[in-house]
């Protein structure tokens, strides 16, 4: 019997015994311990960590969205993989902040269009008490009249109090975006479960790189709105990049950000077409430059294509791989 030891990035560790072929997601749940995880089948990677001792297996017909490389490099999958011999395994994330994800209900009280592309949700919590959450994760929202559940993440910070603010990108024959563009009104009350996820602020007062494809901006707009509200110094640059000028939004709002954290430095790039002045032409991971990122965190959301490419150059110019935190798109119920 496998033995697990497992360390959090506060530093705190547990070891725990793991049967033959179980999971290490489902051996932490066995033996108390939560674990970040929202999909539990390999493709969100919000339960991504690193084994540095010992051998992984991965279930047959699982779908492993890491790489090779970075599988010999030591990333893994708690949800689909199993340990072969005792195994040692770093969480980045610390244990005592995880909030246990509950049921709760919504009541929309806003649908506005920004752009071509996007549009924001605004709602309030019904229940006794409002959501806890920390700046930077996400909600499984049921889409009504559905079977189907999707994910977005808080665009605002803690002290907005019951409401809550959301950004979702419109696909053609998306299920929130029908609901969204043909059924949906104010008043209409969602089921969601939450809050998810292990992106959020994290404390210490590192410099901060944050890159952001399309509505991926929601939740650095949380942390940036969080870091406002609580006066910290500290500084950062945001490098946010849409398809089109078509696509823009949240320029006015990020300039004003940008005037009210004094260091807080801001990026906006077009992929395709002309762009507006004052926002770069090319991709979102063209502004990071080629600045040393080391003792930085550094923050990606965005399409797996994106974040991807935006972990390697940051791992490049010197950030260590645990402070590089991503949350990838996939196409149905991981966060957006």
């Amino acid at each position: 019997m496998p033995t697990l030891f497992l360390s959090f990035a506060d530093g705190d560790c547990v070891r725990i015994e793991a049967n033959p072929s179980e999971t290490v997601l489902v051996a932490a749940r066995r033996a108390g311990i939560p674990l970040s995880s929202d999909c539990e089948v390999g493709d969100c990677q919000t339960c991504r960590a690193t084994c540095f001792g010992g051998d992984l297996d991965y279930e047959d017909g699982a779908s492993v969205s890491l790489s090779r490389q970075e599988i010999d490099a030591g990333e893994m999958l708690p949800c689909v993989a199993s340990a072969r011999t005792d195994v040692q395994i770093r969480l980045p994330y610390e244990r005592g902040k995880l909030i246990p994800a509950k049921p709760f209900s919504m009541k929309i009280e806003s649908i506005e269009r920004l752009s071509a592309s996007v549009v924001r949700v605004v709602t309030r919590t019904l229940g006794l008490s409002p959501i806890r959450f920390l700046p930077g994760q996400y909600v499984n929202f049921h889409v009504p009249g559905t079977t189907h559940w999707r994910s977005y993440s808080m665009a605002n910070s803690l002290g907005d109090d019951r409401c809550l603010e959301f950004l979702v990108r419109l696909l053609e024959d998306g299920e929130m975006s029908r609901y969204l563009t043909e059924r949906a009104a104010v008043g209409d009350v969602v089921q969601c479960r939450g809050p998810q996820g292990v992106f959020y602020l994290r404390s210490g007062g590192r410099p901060v790189l944050m890159v952001a494809g399309g509505t991926g901006v929601a939740p650095m707009m949380s942390m940036l709105r969080q870091i406002k509200a609580s006066g910290e110094s500290r500084n950062v640059t945001l490098c946010f990049g849409v398809n089109s000028a078509d696509d823009l939004f949240f320029v006015d709002e990020l300039n004003e950000l940008a005037r009210a954290i004094p260091e807080l430095d801001v990026r906006i790039a077009v992929a395709h077409g002309p762009s507006p002045t004052g926002i770069s032409q090319g991709l979102v991971t063209d502004l990071i430059g080629e600045r040393s990122l080391s003792g930085h965190d550094v923050y990606l959301c965005g399409p797996p294509a994106m974040a991807d490419s935006a972990r390697r150059i940051a791992i490049g110019l010197g950030a260590a791989p645990d402070n590089v935190i991503a949350e990838r798109f996939v196409a149905a119920g991981a966060a957006a």
